[in-house]
């Protein structure tokens, strides 16, 4: 109480009111001397051994604490503080712990804990997961940087730093390949570059901490890197950047730039206008002996396939080509979606066989091979297809070969090397289409009319055997 009766009014202790709460203290407590014991506990006098508090004279006894339960953290021994020992300090760690704030969604955060003095260099990323964003603070890593994205990055410590775009950083990789680090802050501020571990993992990266080891893998499982943990447990990833190069080419002879200005005209017409004067300023034209790159990828072209095999099988099932139609829309009255084509190469006989799916190419084969090697007292020495899977399943593979027939493939996309068989599939359909059409027939009889086309074409004049 004070001397009024009024209730003394101590605040709170913080950093900037500690002389004004002590001087209240001492008023609450009502002595100095006991303000003392409170903030600097009892000493011993080292001529006296007498417990005593601090006199307020000019000749008080010099006082010192006793230290024998002090324990050193450096040392590891009892009677002196850390700063004061005198031992090698060489296995001293200075170390800031990550803490967590409620920051506003505004600004970037950045958490990261302990880096040694030396420089790592600018191949060297910090994994962090304090971090969400990428970071690096020089501006020649980017390759492209959007300079209207500006904001903050806060610290740990609430300090700020400023955000002067975003962008993405090139860098090489170790087979040589070229890859983007994308969504990068450019912070001119920052020493070290910083990968974030989540915006990693929002990338759909995989991210695994084991055996003192962090793994990187992509979304399809692929091993992307491995980072060892360093002595001060932090993941330093060296990544190559590279600088994004363009280069100039120039021509200097003249013919070559009248050729790209009349966009890559072939110079055989260069030259038919310069000899008859047709262009002003066109001088005369030399053909160069060298071939044009923008010429040869713009204006290639696929070749022709000739109208005709120039081989031609000399005996019957000497060669069979075979494909299959379909699916057909809608099905038939069997529940047949599609249709099978044998043809002889030598008599253009024709086989159908109906299927319901393609999976049933392979039995139907096997019934095409005994009716007509059983009728004709030959056997099947060869069969072209095209290479679809009906076509090429193991069981049908292993059983061409265990039979000895020979499998000729074509090449993929290429219907034009089973042209027969294509012509074929569409002179039947044609057949079938017609007759259904004039009787005004529903389509759901067209296996009927398949079968049909094909008894009459087996029994119709074909120019490629007369």
């Amino acid at each position: 109480m004070a001397n009024n009766g009024v209730p003394l009014q101590v605040s709170m202790l913080t950093k900037s009111n500690y002389d004004n709460w002590s001087l209240r203290m001492v008023a609450l407590l009502g002595a100095h001397d006991v303000w003392e014991i409170v903030e600097k506990g009892l000493v011993i006098l080292e001529n006296e051994g007498e417990i005593s508090s601090r006199g307020r004279g000019r000749g008080s006894p010099k006082r010192t604490y006793d230290k024998s339960r002090v324990k050193c953290y450096n040392c590891e021994k009892f009677g002196h503080y850390a700063f004061e020992c005198r031992a090698p300090g060489n296995h001293r760690v200075e170390e800031k712990a990550n803490y967590v704030e409620e920051i506003s969604q505004e600004d970037g955060t950045l958490l990261l804990a302990h880096k040694d003095n030396e420089r790592g260099g600018d191949n060297q990323w910090y994994l962090d997961s304090g971090a969400n964003n990428h970071m690096c603070g020089r501006r020649s890593m980017f390759v492209e940087l959007e300079e209207s994205v500006n904001g903050d990055v806060a610290f740990g410590d609430e300090s700020k730093v400023a955000v002067k775009g975003k962008g993405n950083v090139l860098i090489r990789l170790k087979n040589g390949d070229h890859q983007f680090i994308s969504n990068v802050y450019y912070v001119p501020n920052m020493k070290s570059n910083i990968l974030s571990l989540g915006q990693l993992l929002e990338k759909g990266f995989d991210i695994q901490l084991k055996n003192n080891n962090l793994s990187i893998r992509d979304h399809s499982n692929k091993f992307i890197a491995k980072v060892l943990m360093s002595r001060n447990r932090m993941f330093v990833l060296n990544i190559q950047n590279d600088v994004a190069q363009c280069l100039k080419m120039c021509y200097k002879e003249e013919s070559w730039f009248w050729h790209l200005r009349f966009g890559h005209l072939n110079f055989g017409g260069l030259e038919l206008l310069s000899k008859k004067e047709m262009v002003r300023g066109l001088p005369y034209i030399n053909h160069p002996n060298q071939v044009c790159e923008g010429c040869l990828l713009g204006k290639q072209f696929k070749m022709s396939y000739p109208k005709e095999s120039s081989s031609r099988a000399q005996k019957t099932l000497e060669l069979i080509h075979t494909d299959v139609c379909g699916p057909i829309k809608p099905r038939s009255l069997g529940k047949s979606n599609y249709f099978l084509l044998f043809i002889d190469d030598f008599s253009r006989k024709t086989w159908v066989y109906f299927l319901k799916e393609k999976s049933e190419v392979f039995e139907n084969f096997k019934k095409f091979k005994a009716l007509v090697e059983k009728e004709s007292g030959l056997v099947i020495k060869a069969i072209r297809s095209a290479p679809r899977g009906e076509f090429t399943s193991n069981e049908f593979l292993k059983y061409c070969e265990d039979n000895d027939i020979r499998r000729q493939l074509t090449v993929p996309r290429s219907p034009q090397q089973n042209g027969v068989a294509e012509r074929k599939n569409r002179t039947i359909l044609e057949m079938a289409r017609s007759m259904l059409k004039s009787k005004r027939l529903p389509k759901e009889l067209y296996a009927e009319a398949v079968a049909c086309a094909v008894y009459l074409s087996n029994r119709s004049p074909t120019r490629s055997v007369l």
